[in-house]
C-alpha cells in the first residue's frame, strides 16, 4: 500500500485500549492495528479511516433511517450505544456495539443494516474488508493499486486553472508531460483523474480529467522549492494560479 505523506498521526494503543474499557466493547483487531502503525485518514480516496467516536450515531437513534425488523442486527435504540470507526466519502458509517459480535454498516443510501460478523483472522487486515465493502456497494472491484493519505497538520494545496490552447493541447497531454518532468513513484489514471504521487513532495499533482480545467498541488510544509519547480511547468503550460 502507497502512503502518501511520511507526517501520519499513529494513534497510541493506550489510547484505543482506554475507549475500549470505558464503552465496554472491542475493536477490530485489524483497525487497531492500522490506526497505531498509520493514523487516521483516507483510504483509497473513498474510506475515511477514522479514531473511534462514540457520540456520532447517537442522533440517528432518534430518526427513522433504516429498518429494524428481525434480520437487522441492531434496534433502534442501540444506535445510540455504537462506535464509529469510519464512514464513506458518501455518508456510509461503520461501527461496532458493546454486545454485537462483528463490524455494522450503516449504509447513507439504504434502509438495510448489515453486519461484518468476526470470524478466526478474517478480515485481519482491515483494508481487506474496506476493499469487500467497496466491491460489493459499488458493485466493481477496486481496481487502482491501495494508497492511503494520512491527514496531517502540515498539508498545504494550490489550485490552477488549466485553458485548452488552440493548437489542442489538452489536460491528459500536460499530465503526460508532467509525468515526464517529475517522475512520480505512484500514479493512477482513469478516465475521470490522472493523479502523480511524489513522496519528496509528500503530497501529489491531480489532474482533473473529468472537467478538464483543474489542476490541484497538495504537499506538505517545508517541500516550498519542489512546489515552486512545479508551479513554474505548469505556468508555462496555460496554467494559472488560483490562490
Amino acid at each position: 500500500m502507497y502512503i502518501v505523506s511520511p507526517n501520519g498521526s499513529p494513534i497510541p494503543a493506550e489510547k484505543l485500549h482506554q475507549l475500549e474499557q470505558e464503552r465496554q466493547l472491542t475493536l477490530p483487531e485489524g483497525y487497531v492495528r492500522f490506526l497505531t502503525f498509520n493514523g487516521p485518514g483516507t483510504y483509497r480516496g473513498w474510506f475515511n479511516i477514522e479514531v473511534p467516536d462514540p457520540g456520532v450515531l447517537e442522533p440517528f437513534a432518534e430518526e427513522e433511517f433504516w429498518e429494524h425488523d428481525d434480520a437487522c442486527p441492531i434496534s433502534q435504540q442501540q444506535i445510540a450505544e455504537c462506535v464509529s470507526i469510519g464512514t464513506t466519502i458518501d455518508g456510509d458509517f461503520l461501527a461496532v456495539h458493546p454486545v454485537v459480535k462483528g463490524i455494522i454498516w450503516l449504509p447513507r443510501h439504504s434502509e438495510i443494516i448489515e453486519l461484518y460478523p468476526e470470524g478466526a483472522n478474517e478480515h485481519a487486515d482491515y483494508t481487506e474488508l474496506l476493499d469487500q465493502i467497496y466491491s460489493e456497494k459499488l458493485a466493481q472491484a477496486a481496481a487502482a493499486p491501495p494508497y492511503f493519505e494520512p491527514w496531517t497538520q502540515t498539508r498545504q494545496h494550490q489550485f490552477f486553472h488549466f485553458a485548452p490552447d488552440d493548437a489542442g493541447f489538452e489536460l491528459p497531454e500536460l499530465a503526460r508531460q508532467c509525468k515526464e518532468s517529475f517522475e512520480p513513484d505512484f500514479l493512477i489514471e482513469n478516465a475521470y483523474t490522472c493523479t502523480l504521487f511524489l513522496q519528496r513532495l509528500g503530497g501529489y499533482i491531480r489532474f482533473n480529467y473529468a472537467y478538464r480545467l483543474e489542476v490541484a498541488v497538495f504537499y506538505e510544509e517545508g517541500q516550498e522549492l519542489l512546489l515552486q519547480q512545479i508551479t513554474a511547468f505548469l505556468g508555462a503550460n496555460n496554467c494559472k494560479s488560483l490562490t
